[in-house]
């Protein structure tokens, strides 16, 4: 009957309206015949009973007036006693008209009795009109008062019928409403009945299609490809049913068609990953193993396929490996600047970590892929560059040192007088030597720095005391070439744990670099703060400032700042920041510049408050 959705909703509602309708239709229909025949049934027994009464009054005044003549007060009956007959024959058929749907055999005898009393009167007018008073009087006790007596007693017993009545009325009314309440409630019952199977019908025929139809796409959205739904209807929703089921069908044939090669892609992925000869870890945003390789497995001696789903550090409790799956505010690069040292079967590897974090389409993490790249050859060749380094350095100390003793007697004549020609070639040779000396010196420091074998004093420091110290020997120098220097130390500031020497020579190095590179009429700020990451030191000059593309080799062995011109500074061998970078690192900080061409720069670093101490390597 129905062949659409919209059939049957509309359908049902109206049905439900039109039930509603009736039933209360109905219930105002009855309520109303109700309310008339109650207030009909009350109009005519109240006006039974008010004839009755006005009856007795008329009755009354008549016998007055009869009484009255007899006793002489009047010489005849006169038309008070005429006026209250018209009376009371006007309230007698008010009485009979609204008794007339009740046996009235008292009314009846009213009347008859009334006509005997009315010619009794006429009687007593006669007499009184012949003279004959006593007559009259002794006529009306004896005959016309027992008269009136039992016309008034009938007259009262009209009245007791009419109340009775009333009372009859009251229990009949009781009745019709109880029959109309009880025709209400079946109706408003029927009613109700009927709207129940109306609605569940409605529910059967469109609401637990529609509920089984969900709760299959739900499934099917889970992966079960498998289901299919079982409506059978010609609405909409037996429409979609089958549209569905052939979609499922379609996605079925799909997935079983791209199935294998997404299981071929994922066996290549996983042999290009096994392949790899740096270990690899991915890891889930919640910090838990998706996927490792044997490199990995070796190293921390582990099963690759026991380990998927378990907490990062379940697996790996080394400290440095799973800081690295922390976020932090460290950036990729300065993660790979790092090197891991491990002992493995009496080897030493090390390993350079560079973490990629891959984020999905809303910006959430989706997952982390950590990369530990074997660089043990590199370090190898460059510890062997360090040693050899350091070796040169130290054998040329020693001549270094023999040349300059004898520039040094040559330059104060203990061999004989030097002409102005002399003095000159001398004095660059001590400038010549004094640069080869700086450079012997720093290339130790630095490949000891590499090599892990500098010793470092770990006392708790006063940054504002090592500021001060790090630039007295340099305020000279600053006003000498009229460069204004200032500091600004946050106050309160934490003590720091490290090498009072060390941490002195890194101050004063870039001090004396915002030295070197700033012209005369210019500042050089430096200031120490407090970040939640340690002791922040920022040295800020207005020099000739870096440029661009030099910013990123600006902390390379033997990189060298050029001015706008291109030139360098004359005795700088590019060492100095160098090594500052090694000492930053040896103690887990970092350090960076930023800087703007011709408007100066500014080299800041970071020192944890209480960090262990790494070597070059990376080892604790």
């Amino acid at each position: 009957m129905f062949k659409t959705i919209r059939a049957k909703i509309v359908g049902t509602f109206t049905l439900l309206v039109v039930l509603n309708l009736a039933a209360s239709f109905w219930s105002i229909y009855n309520f109303y015949a109700m309310g008339n025949t109650v207030a009909r049934m009350l109009s005519e027994n109240y006006n039974s009973v008010l004839a009755a009464e006005n009856m007795v009054k008329s009755l009354l005044r008549q016998d007055n007036a009869l009484l009255a003549a007899s006793e002489g007060e009047e010489a005849s009956i006169g038309g008070g006693f005429e006026e209250n007959k018209e009376l009371f024959f006007s309230w007698y058929d008010q009485a009979v008209r609204h008794t007339a749907s009740r046996p009235a055999p008292v009314s009846d005898t009213i009347l008859v009795v009334y006509r005997q009393y009315a010619t009794h009167a006429d009687s007593m007018s006669a007499r009184i009109n012949q003279g004959a008073i006593e007559s009259a009087k002794k006529y009306y006790y004896d005959v016309i008062r027992p008269v009136s007596d039992h016309l008034r007693e009938l007259c009262f017993a009209l009245f007791s019928a009419n109340q009775q009545a009333m009372y009859n009325s009251e229990a009949r009314t009781h009745s019709l409403s109880n029959q109309t309440a009880l025709g209400v409630m079946m109706a408003s019952i029927g009613s109700l009945i009927l709207s129940i199977i109306a609605t569940a019908w409605l529910i059967k025929v469109v609401i637990q299609p529609a509920e089984h139809l969900t709760e299959t796409i739900k499934q099917v959205g889970e992966g079960r490809l498998d289901l299919k739904t079982d409506i059978i209807s010609n609405d909409e929703i037996g429409d979609l049913s089958r549209e569905f089921n052939k979609m499922t069908e379609r996605l079925k044939q799909f997935e079983q068609m791209n199935i294998g090669k997404i299981i071929s892609e994922k066996r290549k992925s996983e042999a290009i990953v096994e392949s790899i000869p740096d270990g690899v870890i991915v890891t889930s945003a919640d910090a838990r193993i998706l996927h490792i390789n044997h490199r990995i497995a070796e190293l921390f001696s582990c099963s690759e396929s026991a380990v998927i789903g378990l907490p990062v550090e379940s697996v790996i409790r080394d400290e440095r490996v799973t800081s690295l799956f922390k976020p932090d505010e460290r950036s990729e690069e300065e993660t790979s600047a790092r090197y891991l040292l491990f002992e493995h079967y009496d080897q030493h590897l090390y390993f350079r970590p560079k973490v990629t974090r891959i984020h999905d389409g809303e910006g959430k993490l989706y997952c982390v892929v950590t990369l530990l790249q074997d660089v043990t050859q590199f370090k190898e060749l460059d510890r062997m560059k360090s040693d050899f380094i350091a070796t040169l350095s130290h054998e040329f100390r020693t001549p270094l040192t023999s040349i300059n003793m004898s520039i040094d007697i040559l330059n104060q004549d203990l061999l004989g007088p030097l002409n102005e020609r002399q003095r000159e070639l001398i004095e660059s040779a001590k400038e010549d030597c004094q640069r080869l000396t700086k450079l012997a010196r720093e290339l130790l420091q630095l490949s000891k720095l590499e090599s892990g074998k500098v010793e470092f004093h770990d006392v708790e420091l006063d940054m504002r005391s090592v500021i001060d110290f790090s630039l007295k020997p340099l305020r000279l120098q600053f006003q000498e070439k009229g460069i204004e220097v200032t500091t600004n130390i946050q106050a309160d500031l934490p003590k720091i744990l490290a090498d009072e020497q060390q941490v002195s020579w890194l101050i004063t190095n870039l001090a004396n670099n915002a030295l070197k590179y700033t012209d005369t009429g210019g500042s050089v700020d430096i200031r120490a703060t407090w970040t939640d990451r340690g002791i922040r030191v920022d040295v800020r000059d207005t020099g000739c400032g870096i440029r661009e593309e030099d910013v990123p080799k600006v902390f390379d062995k033997f990189a060298q700042v050029r001015s706008q011109t291109g030139a360098t500074v004359p005795g700088s061998v590019g060492l100095g920041l160098a090594i500052a970078k090694e000492i930053v690192q040896a103690y887990g900080g970092t350090i960076w510049v930023e800087s703007e061409l011709g408007k100066g720069s500014t080299f800041s670093f970071v020192l944890p408050l209480r960090s262990t101490l790494f070597s070059e390597s990376g080892r604790a």
